[in-house]
């Protein structure tokens, strides 16, 4: 993870803006696409543990993995954006995030980076999404690392339980 690579645009924030305007977002990749996940969901970031897994689930359920104790399930949110299956490599790492369900690893090729992004700059999805991709948006921004969606966590990993 880069430090200081952040968007452009919070740079250019006139003195007397108040901190609400701009949100922060961890920004993760699948292949090369960028998305973001509001930092307020994150608990922590965290390299594959042993990942276990268990015969009979979704295919999107990489298994479990002990993380300090706790037993967390770890899905491979790139089958649920039909972008294929996430390979383990030496950047691959789990982003840990809160849902009402409890904590969930979320396997990524790399962590790109922490996004502070001016509410303002915050677009709606494409149009041209497909409806399941639609539904697990909820916008997207311009970064300096280029186009990075935003994802809603929570509609995505609950429209699979379903």
């Amino acid at each position: 993870m880069t430090a200081g690579n952040k968007n452009h645009a919070v740079a250019d924030v006139p003195q007397g803006e108040t901190a609400e305007e701009i949100r922060q977002f961890i920004g993760i990749r699948f292949g090369t696409e960028l998305y973001g996940i509001p930092i307020e969901k994150t608990r922590e970031i965290t390299k594959p543990l042993q990942i276990t897994g268990i015969p009979g689930t979704l295919p999107h359920i990489k298994g479990l993995m002990n993380l300090h104790g706790e037993i967390l399930c770890v899905v491979d949110v790139k089958i649920l954006l039909n972008m294929g299956k996430t390979q383990m490599t030496e950047k691959s790492q789990i982003v840990v995030v809160k849902t009402e369900e409890g904590p969930v690893g979320i396997f990524c090729d790399e962590v790109a980076d922490i996004y502070d992004v001016l509410t303002k700059d915050i677009e709606p999805p494409l149009s041209t999404l497909s409806k399941e991709m639609d539904v697990s948006m909820k916008g997207q921004t311009q970064t300096l690392d280029g186009l990075m969606g935003i994802l809603d966590i929570e509609k995505l990993l609950m429209k699979q339980e379903k």
